[in-house]
């Protein structure tokens, strides 16, 4: 055995708890990509939304302090504050999640390689209940297949140890 697992070699609940795995991976790593996209893009439209409102409040406080005295620039104020807000949303909260939404597509498609030569590295992975924390802080979608993958993982331990051994020859 070239330490490289056949699908034709397996039994049945084998083949179909290898499968479900993978399966959950994939489905785990379109989340993961469709959380980074939407939230790049959630990013873009906030900032240019933020860059908008700074503007919209210094012409208004400009424009206020020369026409009425001074008298109409506490609204104005409000649009440079509530800009100011917006950009802090986005460099604090929706770049950070976008970096490690795009970091975890390549993570999720390492243990996706690792499942035909080592399923223990995915395995570990896949029980990991740190790994549901992480999940539900970062990207909801992603958490609720990693979720089934961990319970469906557990529930085939059995089998997952006897493919491990398989896979290590012994």
């Amino acid at each position: 055995m070239n330490n490289e697992q056949n699908f034709e070699n397996l039994a049945p609940d084998e083949k179909n708890a290898l499968q479900t795995m993978k399966k959950f991976l994939g489905l785990e790593h379109f989340a993961w990509k469709f959380g980074a996209i939407v939230t790049l893009i959630s990013a873009i439209i906030m900032g240019f939304s933020s860059f908008i409102m700074i503007i919209v409040g210094i012409a208004t406080t400009v424009a206020s302090q020369n026409q009425y005295n001074g008298d109409g620039v506490a609204p104005a104020i409000s649009f440079i504050i509530m800009g100011v807000m917006y950009f802090m949303i986005v460099v604090l909260g929706f770049i950070p999640e976008a970096v490690v939404c795009f970091m975890m597509i390549k993570k999720v498609e390492y243990y996706q390689s690792t499942l035909d030569t080592d399923i223990s590295i995915a395995r570990t992975r896949c029980t990991s209940v740190g790994m549901i924390v992480f999940c539900v802080l970062f990207n909801t979608l992603a958490a609720v297949f990693y979720i089934i993958n961990f319970a469906l993982t557990k529930k085939n331990a059995a089998v997952f140890d006897k493919l491990e051994a398989a896979q290590k020859g012994n």
